[in-house]
């Protein structure tokens, strides 16, 4: 009996300690777990190609809008070429010898500027009388610089009198064969540097040949001047940059 109240008077045992409160775990916060650091890294380097594709978008625009305004101001400013005529042109009776020939001789070119946004620079210039049939050289004329306004005209008279005592004699039998013909054909040459300004824009110096092949006179007598056959005649005129 004693045993049995002893037992009954003993303390109950503590209650267990209540179960830990289970926390909600989402799939993207361990997916972020995870990839954080490459995702970090990924991060990064999307910034460093955006930022290279705009400063590329922006380098391809700016290149085209220079470029637009380079070919729009080649096609406002390119310069076209000179035109030269000969207008006019006078010559002497042509005296002759075994060796030598002389005349006077005169000739007046008609240079045009067709530009309308540029002016012409003649910095040089060289003008030479050929007899075309042997290549000879009978006299040369050297004109000062000049400028011409956008689309104008300028008149040039050059003195390419010749006297020349060294010719050879086929040479002189040549001349004299033209002039018993009744005519003589000479060929000028024309040897310039021009350039090309609009206020400060300047382009660099070319160099003009120009070739005059219809110089022909034709003589009714070997005592009378010649007259000049092709009044108005157009040479070719070509440009070479340097």
């Amino acid at each position: 009996m004693a045993s049995s109240s002893s037992t009954a008077d003993a303390p109950a045992p503590p209650p267990p300690p209540p179960p830990p409160v289970p926390q909600a775990i989402y799939v993207q916060d361990l997916y972020r777990e995870v990839r954080d650091p490459f995702h970090r890294r990924f991060f990064i380097r999307r910034r460093e190609l955006s930022f290279l594709c705009r400063a590329m978008i922006w380098g391809i625009c700016i290149f085209l809008v220079v470029a637009s305004l380079s070919i729009l101001m080649w096609l406002i400013l390119h310069p076209n070429f000179p035109q030269l005529h000969m207008i006019s042109a006078t010559m002497s009776a042509v005296a002759t010898t075994s060796t030598a020939a002389s005349a006077n001789c005169s000739i007046k070119f008609l240079f045009t500027n067709p530009n309308r946004h540029l002016k012409s620079m003649y910095y040089q210039m060289e003008i030479s009388l050929f007899y075309p049939s042997q290549q000879v050289v009978l006299s040369q004329d050297y004109h000062p610089p000049f400028v011409q306004p956008r689309r104008s005209q300028t008149t040039i008279e050059s003195n390419l009198s010749f006297n020349t005592s060294d010719l050879g004699i086929e040479v002189v039998k040549a001349i004299k064969r033209d002039l018993d013909d009744g005519s003589l054909s000479l060929e000028v040459k024309v040897l310039a540097a021009v350039g090309y300004r609009n206020g400060k824009y300047k382009t660099k110096a070319q160099l003009m040949r120009a070739f005059c092949g219809g110089v022909s006179f034709e003589f009714t007598s070997s005592k009378k001047p010649g007259v000049f056959l092709n009044p108005y005649e157009e040479c070719d005129v070509y440009l070479y940059t340097n």
